[in-house]
Order: structure tokens, then sequence, then C-alpha cells
């Protein structure tokens, strides 16, 4: 840090994982918020997946949240509210500085209201395509490092599209690997950054529910262009099952909204992880009515076909099946099953 700030060598950084699931992570932030340092320096104490966190009564569990008459010194209680109490109560300078990170954070829970009155709240647009390829060659232009345009949209293809955080590391590793006045070429991209099955199928259905037919399909090519012959059917039949399950979650998630049910509730009476639900109930939200029950129908259609002994040459039969399929789910029709024609000169 020669030439930098002398006042940052008094801070400490430290990085905790609001993703916890036992009962102490609030006295953890809590504890470490509050502990001063050796040399009095402020302490900076950054929570990520701080959308996962409950706050006050959201976080005392189903037997508190039915009792109505909970007193305000009970909600008091926990350990992040009460920190946040003397936060609002401080007249000076504190000692620290708290941030949460949070990717997606419910507006409408008590855990927003109470810190974001607390101080201040920045917006950070998603990472698209676009902003990952300036990133590219902005960060690149330093060491001048030539950037092919297409590096962008390869990165996020092979990684499916996760989260900015992902993406920016690969981008960053990718830089340090290319060198000063070296080149970050698609061939080394592919060479050194595998494919993510799992968020490549999260992207198809992605593109799916925002109705992008060209995006689906080319995700779909980059799946099972960069699998061997021997494990082409079994991809195809894994495919298949993610988007049999996705839907069917969908289904039931739909039915929970039905009942009044709320997105925590159903995650917890299904055992599904938050995350999960999140991308789910994304995605349900923007598809247009009757959109569900014709995929559902489509799905099981596709099912019969592809899991066929009848199918053909099964490498292009099944990738022509699965083509229809997303096509269908993407505009929202049925998946036809034609006979096959017959052989010429078959008696």
């Amino acid at each position: 840090m020669q030439g930098g700030d002398r006042s940052l060598d008094l801070v400490r950084i430290d990085y905790l994982d609001g993703d916890h699931h036992g009962s102490g992570v609030h006295h953890v932030i809590a504890h470490e918020a509050r502990s001063v340092s050796l040399f009095g320096g402020r302490r900076v104490v950054t929570v990520v997946h701080a959308d996962t966190l409950t706050y006050g009564a959201e976080a005392a569990g189903d037997e508190v949240r039915k009792t109505k008459s909970r007193s305000k010194k009970a909600t008091g209680a926990d350990a992040l509210e009460v920190l946040a109490d003397s936060m609002a109560a401080f007249t000076g300078k504190p000692p620290f500085v708290l941030i949460f990170v949070a990717e997606h954070f419910d507006r409408r829970k008590r855990a927003w209201k109470v810190l974001s009155a607390l101080g201040g709240v920045v917006d950070v647009a998603p990472m698209t395509v676009a902003t990952l390829q300036a990133y590219l060659v902005g960060e690149a232009a330093a060491f001048a490092i030539r950037v092919d345009e297409l590096a962008g949209q390869r990165i996020w293809d092979r990684l499916g599209g996760t989260d900015a955080a992902r993406l920016r590391q690969t981008a960053d590793r990718l830089i340090l690997d290319a060198g000063p006045r070296g080149a970050l070429t698609v061939a080394m991209i592919e060479a050194s950054v595998p494919m993510d099955r799992d968020a490549a199928s999260w992207a198809i259905t992605d593109a799916i529910a925002e109705e992008d037919v060209t995006r689906a399909i080319t995700v779909l090519h980059l799946l099972l262009d960069h699998v061997t012959p021997t494990e082409h059917a079994g991809e195809i039949i894994r495919i298949l099952g993610f988007f049999t399950s996705q839907y069917a979650a969908m289904a039931q998630v739909a039915s929970g909204w039905a009942r009044g049910m709320g997105d925590d509730e159903i995650a917890h009476g299904l055992g599904m992880h938050p995350f999960r639900l999140k991308n789910i109930a994304r995605q349900l939200r923007t598809m247009r009515a009757g959109r569900l029950e014709q995929a559902l129908g489509a799905l099981d259609a596709a099912d019969q076909v592809l899991k066929s002994t009848a199918i053909g040459d099964r490498k292009v039969a099944t990738t022509r099946w699965m083509e229809q399929l997303v096509i269908a789910l993407a505009r929202g029709t049925s998946l036809r099953l034609r006979p096959a024609p017959k052989l010429l000169g078959a008696l």
C-alpha cells in the first residue's frame, strides 16, 4: 500500500457468513462488531449472504411468531437487534463499520426496514454479459492484455451466468493467467474454465422463463457439445430430470401461494433451500397464466419419447427432441408426439 492512505493500516476487516443455520450467528456478528482491535483501529465487519439472516421476532421461530402479545423487551433479546438499537443511540463516531451484503433482500421484512434506517443502502446493478466484458477490458488494460470480444460471453456461458462474485473471480484469474502483454482468448477460457452443468441448466430455465428461445437453445448445445458420445444419453436424461424437478417444484410453490403461504413457510414445509426457492419463485412470477400446466404436459411427453427404445439414432434423435422440448417450454406449446415414418420398401 505504498503511497496509500496510512489510516487504512489501522483498519481490521472481518468477513462473516450470514448463511448459517445455527442460532448463534447474530451473537457472532454483534461480538465481532463490538470487539476492539488491539491497536485501537476501526473494525470493518462485512456479513455476506445477509439475505438469509432473520431479525428480531423473525428469528425467534414459529412458536414466537404465533404469539401476537410478545413484549418489546423480549423482542430486544435478539443480539443483532440489540446491536442495531445501540448503533441508533450512538452519538459519537462508532468504533466499527458494519456492512451487510445481500443478493436478494425482501424489503417487506423487518430486517430490511431496521438496517436500512440505520445506514445507507447501495443498490448494485446485476452482472450482465456486457458488464462482465467491460470489467475484463478495464482490468486488462492496465497490463496491456488483449481481450477477445467474446470472452465475457464465453465465461458467462461456461459458468451458467452464476453470481457476480464467481464471475469476477474467474475473470481476475484469467487476467492473471494471461500475464502482461498477453491475450485472453476464447480458447484459453474453454481450456481453463470448466463447464458448470448445474448452473447452465439454471441458465436454460431462466432463458425459458424470459421466452428467449435462442439463448435457451445456445446454452443447451453448450452442455451437449462438452460431453463424450458415451456420456450424451446420460446428459440428456440429467437435463430432463432437472427440468422435471424444476417445474414440479414450481407447481408446489404455486400451490403454496394459492393457500396463502409465504415463501419462508413454503421452503420450510418442502425442505427446500431458500436460495432455490427464490430462483423458482422468480421464474414463476414471470410465467404467463396456463404456462405451468402446458410445461408439465410437455415434460411428461418428453419423458416418454426420450426413454423410448424405438427412437432411432439416439444421439441425433434425443438432441432434436430436447431442442423441441426447450422450444415448447419457452413458447408455452405442447410437445407433439408423431409416429416414426415408415421405411421405404418396408412390408
